[in-house]
C-alpha cells in the first residue's frame, strides 16, 4: 500500500462505517446513566478493571450485561461493524489517511496515530499492510460509567505488513509473511448525545 488514497474509495469507506455504526447506535439510547458512586475508568487492562466496575457481577458475562441493558442487542450486527471498523482503522492507519482516523477514534487515539504517521513520513518510510481477514471478533467486555457506554471486542487477524524506507529496503516486518495479529480494541459511545456515534478510545494487543 502507498500513502495515496482514492478519494472514492474513501468516500465508499466512509459510507459503509457510517451504515454500521448508525445500526450499533440504536441501542444505546437504553443506556442508564451513571450515579456519581460509579467506578471510574482508569488505565489498567480491560480484565482487571471488570471486576471493578458495578455494572457487572461477577456472575455475568459481557452480553449478559448488554442484554440487561437492551434485551433487543443485535450482536451479529454490532460485530459486523467492528469488525469493519478494526479493518477500516488499520488500513487507514497504514495508508495515513488521517481524514478517514477522526470520524473512527476518539482524541487520545488519533493522537497516537498521528504522532507515529507523522515520524513514519519524517523518516520517509511507507507502510505496506495487507489484511488477509479477521477470523475473530469477540466482546470481552461491556459496561457503562459516567454516561459512557464502553464495550471491548478481542479481534484475530491474519495480516501481512512490511515497512520500506525511502531506498525501498525493508526495515520492519515481512513482505511475503503472514502472521497471526490479536487485539483487544474498546468503542465507547456518549449515551448522552443524540448522535450515539461509536469511537475506537483504546487499543491494547496481545
Amino acid at each position: 500500500m502507498n500513502e495515496t488514497t482514492d478519494p472514492n474509495n474513501q468516500i465508499l469507506i466512509v459510507v459503509i462505517i457510517a451504515f454500521y455504526w448508525a445500526l450499533l447506535g440504536n441501542w444505546s439510547q437504553l443506556l442508564p446513566r451513571s450515579g456519581d458512586d460509579k467506578t471510574k475508568r482508569d488505565d489498567t487492562p480491560t480484565e482487571q478493571r471488570t471486576g471493578n466496575s458495578e455494572n457487572t457481577s461477577s456472575a455475568d458475562t459481557p452480553l449478559d450485561v448488554i442484554r440487561e441493558i437492551d434485551p433487543n442487542f443485535d450482536l451479529a450486527a454490532f460485530l459486523a461493524g467492528a469488525k469493519t471498523a478494526y479493518e477500516v482503522i488499520l488500513q487507514a492507519y497504514a495508508d495515513g489517511d488521517i481524514q478517514t482516523l477522526k470520524r473512527l477514534v476518539g482524541p487520545e487515539v488519533l493522537d497516537t496515530f498521528e504522532r507515529a504517521i507523522a515520524e513514519r513520513r519524517d523518516r520517509k518510510e511507507m507502510l505496506q499492510l495487507t489484511i488477509i481477514g479477521t477470523s475473530e471478533a469477540k466482546i470481552v467486555d461491556a459496561f457503562e460509567v459516567d454516561g459512557t457506554a464502553e464495550i471491548a471486542v478481542r479481534f484475530v487477524s491474519d495480516m501481512v505488513s512490511a515497512t520500506r524506507s525511502a531506498c525501498d529496503v525493508i526495515v520492519a516486518g515481512d513482505p511475503q509473511q503472514i502472521v497471526e495479529v490479536i487485539d483487544t480494541w474498546t468503542f465507547a459511545c456518549d449515551i448522552q448525545s443524540t448522535k450515539h456515534n461509536w469511537m475506537l478510545i483504546a487499543t491494547e494487543g496481545e
